[in-house]
């Protein structure tokens, strides 16, 4: 099966990546899905530590929504981006 290639920033997903390492205690795949690796509480632990580590603002529902690490890790850089022009914006 041909698998999309999707630009990320390698930073976001290694950080992901080192968070699910933490609750899932292996090494996952970018390409693979969490679900293949955790169950809903592993992702809610998995949401939580990005919270307090990075500030990130994923929820377990996100963790079902998009089909690999490296499409998360691109949702969490949309979000930051957007989040970067928002405070951008109100300092102006």
């Amino acid at each position: 099966m041909p698998t999309e290639r999707v630009l990320v920033d390698e930073e976001i997903l290694s950080r992901l990546l080192d968070i699910a390492y933490d609750v899932l205690g292996i090494e996952c795949d970018p390409q693979g899905n969490f679900f293949e690796y955790g169950d809903s509480l592993a992702a809610t632990q998995m949401c939580s530590l990005a919270t307090n580590r990075h500030g990130w603002n994923i929820t377990a529902r996100d963790v079902f929504a998009w089909e690999s690490f490296t499409l998360l890790a691109g949702a969490i850089e949309r979000d930051e981006a957007e989040r970067e022009a928002l405070e951008r914006k109100r300092e102006t």
